[in-house]
């Protein structure tokens, strides 16, 4: 099914907060087994998202590339390289909530995801997404 994407990312470094939106069109696709994939574009790049509802675990991958996928599941820690113009750098990942809820009249699906990332050993940076799915 097409679906409106609506992202409400807040990020906290150093006590300062940034706060951007990003709205976009994707296709959502039941995958079987309690998981979901969204398929979109975000500034030109081709991103696909795996939510496993019963495992409370959202994965995405830019670009088809599996080995740089980031991995959202609560209390879990990962590493990736990810992929910039420049070249690659080492991202650390702390996720500590993550919400998946399809349960509201006004949406396909509502999710949430807390994490921390620190870059090259700096302090972590605070992270908070919103992602809200409504048919289109």
């Amino acid at each position: 099914m097409k679906v409106r994407i609506e992202m409400n990312t807040c990020q906290t470094i150093d006590g300062y907060t940034d706060s951007f939106d990003v709205v976009s069109e994707g296709i959502l696709r039941d995958a079987g087994d309690g998981t979901h994939v969204l398929t979109y574009f975000q500034d030109g790049v081709h991103n696909e998202m795996r939510v496993d509802i019963s495992g409370k675990e959202i994965v995405v991958v830019r670009n088809w590339k599996q080995e740089n996928a980031f991995r959202y599941k609560e209390k879990s820690h990962h590493v990736m390289n990810y992929e910039t113009p420049m070249g690659y750098m080492e991202l650390e990942f702390h996720t500590k909530y993550v919400e998946i809820d399809r349960i509201h009249a006004d949406s396909v699906m509502n999710i949430v995801l807390i994490y921390d990332v620190t870059q090259y050993g700096n302090p972590p940076y605070e992270n908070e997404i919103r992602i809200r799915l409504t048919k289109i």
